[in-house]
């Protein structure tokens, strides 16, 4: 099961990395606030954050045992991992509102992915 959560989690990293290299395009535009361009920053640094650790989360939480049929598994690294990706998630897309570039499409779209990628790793670890 972790090898089907490090493949699904290749999209929502794809789309990061294509809206890393188009914030890098764009960075030099002298046009833009640098607030903007420092919100940009932060926005996907966080997202980055945000999914890597949320692959973190799964990686624990299928090594403990655990399982979306009932019981949660043993104490792990994926009880607070699972917090921390959540907020880093929220703050991500609360800061990329204030960014500016077409990298924020990239943005909504990563957000869109790993809303269903979550889902469909607990979907598949049913079956």
């Amino acid at each position: 099961m972790s090898i089907v959560a490090f493949v699904l989690f290749l999209i929502p990293s794809a789309l990061l990395a294509a809206a890393w290299r188009r914030f890098i395009q764009v960075t030099g535009d002298a046009q833009t606030p640098r607030w903007r361009s420092y919100s940009g920053a932060a926005a996907l640094t966080l997202a980055s954050l945000a999914t890597l650790l949320e692959l973190v989360f799964f990686f624990s939480w299928f090594h403990n045992g655990g399982s979306p049929h009932g019981l949660l598994p043993p104490l792990g690294i994926w009880k607070f991992v699972g917090r921390i990706a959540f907020w880093m998630f929220v703050a991500s897309v609360t800061l990329a509102f204030f960014g500016k570039g077409r990298w924020r499409i990239l943005i909504s779209a990563w957000v869109v992915s790993l809303c269903l990628v979550v889902p469909l790793i607990f979907a598949l670890e049913m079956d």
